[in-house]
């Protein structure tokens, strides 16, 4: 029979991860002969030749390509199952999976996990962070329970909570003419280079939408797809850009001035889950933490200046 025990996908997925046998070897904790025995056994189990060296390193073949993908969803499949069973073992309360993107993960998402781990101790949070286009199916296919988005279109089969209506904001080098003003309009930014998060991406699309919209040119020097990427280039000088404000709630990068725009374009934040399993307590929970968070950080009084 040619069918393949957890073990050999396992194998297989740690040698196409660290692209070497002896790789595979720390990864799975075994001998690197160990790991050659079992390739060995399992490419004359299945009759192919599943690597190939070049230039002295393994490269997978055509046939492992087309089950890595496979390969590697039942890792992530054991993964879960693994979790679960710690927890319930060692903690007792369960397993809370979540994915978010990454602006939210900056400030917002680790004050709300900090609040929710001091009332649940005993809950393992398993905590990514991603674009959407990767998080849709994560939470379509329960990789996780729970996904934190901004600008989340509405989806046939995903449940949105509305949490909080933000706002885009412009990231200019300390130095800069504008930096010093307490509002900058698009007009004001428009002969500048400008950093955009993403031309296909729900960021920079808008901040593009917003200049197109007011009949302004833009002169774009760099395409990136993180907002805090965005920032790491506007701190060496390399350009302003048009972000979001979640991710500069706490500005840690010295040579950037956070200026409000006198334009309002909104972000509206999310949680989703699918709407076929009803959110497990805990997740309910982990949401209302989160808007706990936000209410005290978008108070009048609360609200940062930098």
């Amino acid at each position: 029979m040619n069918k393949l025990n957890y073990r050999q996908t396992e194998m297989l997925w740690a040698i196409v991860t660290a692209g070497s046998i002896s790789g595979a070897a720390r990864l799975l904790g075994i001998s690197q002969p160990a790991v050659s025995r079992m390739l060995a056994h399992t490419e004359k189990q299945l009759g192919l030749e599943l690597f190939e060296r070049v230039r002295g390193r393994l490269q997978p073949t055509r046939q492992v390509h087309s089950l890595f993908e496979e390969i590697d969803r039942a890792q992530r499949m054991m993964q879960r199952v693994n979790d679960l069973a710690e927890a319930l073992s060692s903690h007792g309360s369960g397993v809370l999976r979540l994915t978010s993107i990454p602006s939210l993960t900056q400030y917002l998402v680790p004050r709300a996990v900090a609040r929710f781990q001091q009332r649940h101790p005993d809950v393992l949070l398993r905590l990514n962070a991603t674009a959407l286009t990767q998080m849709l199916p994560d939470v379509l296919h329960g990789e996780a329970e729970l996904g934190l988005v901004v600008m989340q279109a509405d989806h046939p089969f995903l449940t949105n909570i509305p949490l909080h209506t933000g706002r885009m904001v412009a990231a200019i080098p300390r130095g800069h003419p504008l930096a010093g003003r307490a509002s900058v309009s698009l007009a004001d930014l428009s002969p500048h280079p400008l950093i955009v998060v993403g031309t296909r991406m729900p960021y920079g699309m808008l901040a593009l939408n917003a200049f197109e919209q007011a009949g302004l040119p833009v002169k774009m020097c760099a395409d990136v797809p993180w907002s805090h990427l965005a920032c790491a280039l506007v701190n060496a000088g390399a350009g302003i850009a048009v972000i979001d404000e979640f991710t500069v709630m706490h500005n840690i990068w010295p040579e950037v001035a956070i200026v409000p725009l006198a334009e309002n374009i909104p972000l509206h934040i999310s949680a989703i889950h699918t709407s076929n399993r009803p959110l497990s307590r805990i997740a309910g929970e982990f949401v209302e933490e989160l808007q706990a968070v936000l209410r005290e950080t978008f108070s009048p009084k609360s609200r940062v200046n930098t």
